[in-house]
């Protein structure tokens, strides 16, 4: 984008230079030209400052990036021997990238063929496509995620049922007031109408409650997702939904077998 390549010229011998991203030329030096400034690597003890020579573009590191962060490279030439160190095999390896017009995992062992007579004594390794570097990338995540559904379905399963337990043994407790209010004359519609509406409170209530904390918890796994939101209306809806519908089962099936029975024996129910 600016600037120049690094050439024959950027070697040990050479004056040490670095190229920058764009987006490491817009945090650094956002009201001027970066070509031309110095700046150090500090990958090593008394390493030189190294000019500038150019702007490139960015580029994700992975697939979960979001925004593209300031990198820095330097020449392969200019790597000495001074360079080793921890992490000397990252910063010193060589990639390369081959696009192909089949499948790329049938080129292979054209490839080990080609890498072994320019260097027999060094086997290539990590071969794989770009779709399963980036797999590789998101691995954990994706395992951590798989757990975190398998939990939360549990969760949803086992609160489903506590709701419809509390709630029909709050309306199996109700079988002697309902018969009460059959007996004065209260229609089964009517009853049906008072027991849901005390229900769907309860209800309301709980679902305030879970969608607040819900709300203020997901954000921290919001990192970990990708392409959705923490506060996804989708799920918080459906959940919703599940858990009204239970609720509304709970209340409906005990009170229809309560409404269905004989006033007076409802009136003796224990």
């Amino acid at each position: 984008m600016q600037g120049r390549d690094f050439n024959d010229r950027d070697t040990a011998a050479g004056t040490p230079v670095i190229i920058i991203n764009q987006a490491m030329a817009k945090k650094y030096f956002p009201s001027g030209n970066p070509l031309g400034h110095y700046v150090s690597a500090d990958y090593v003890p008394d390493e030189p400052m190294r000019q500038i020579v150019g702007v490139v573009g960015d580029i994700r590191l992975s697939r979960t990036q979001r925004q593209a962060q300031p990198i820095m490279y330097v020449p392969h030439r200019q790597q000495t021997p001074r360079w080793l160190g921890p992490g000397w095999a990252e910063r010193s390896a060589m990639y390369f990238i081959l696009r192909t017009s089949g499948n790329p995992k049938g080129m292979i062992p054209a490839m080990r063929n080609a890498l072994s007579e320019v260097e027999p004594d060094k086997a290539p390794g990590n071969i794989r496509t770009v779709v399963e570097y980036l797999d590789r990338q998101v691995q954990y995540d994706r395992m951590y995620m798989l757990l975190l559904g398998i939990f939360g379905g549990i969760a949803t399963v086992l609160a489903a049922i506590g709701i419809y337990g509390v709630m029909a043994y709050a309306v199996a407790e109700r079988t002697r007031e309902i018969g009460i209010r059959m007996a004065l004359g209260a229609s089964s519609g009517n009853v049906l109408k008072l027991v849901v509406r005390r229900a769907f409170i309860l209800v309301g209530i709980g679902l305030v409650l879970g969608l607040g904390g819900a709300f203020a918890l997901t954000r921290v796994i919001s990192s970990a997702l990708w392409e959705v939101k923490a506060t996804d209306p989708l799920t918080y809806a459906s959940v919703s939904f599940l858990l009204v519908l239970v609720a509304l089962c709970a209340c409906l099936i005990p009170t229809r077998r309560a409404v269905s029975v004989d006033p007076t024996v409802a009136l003796r129910h224990e």
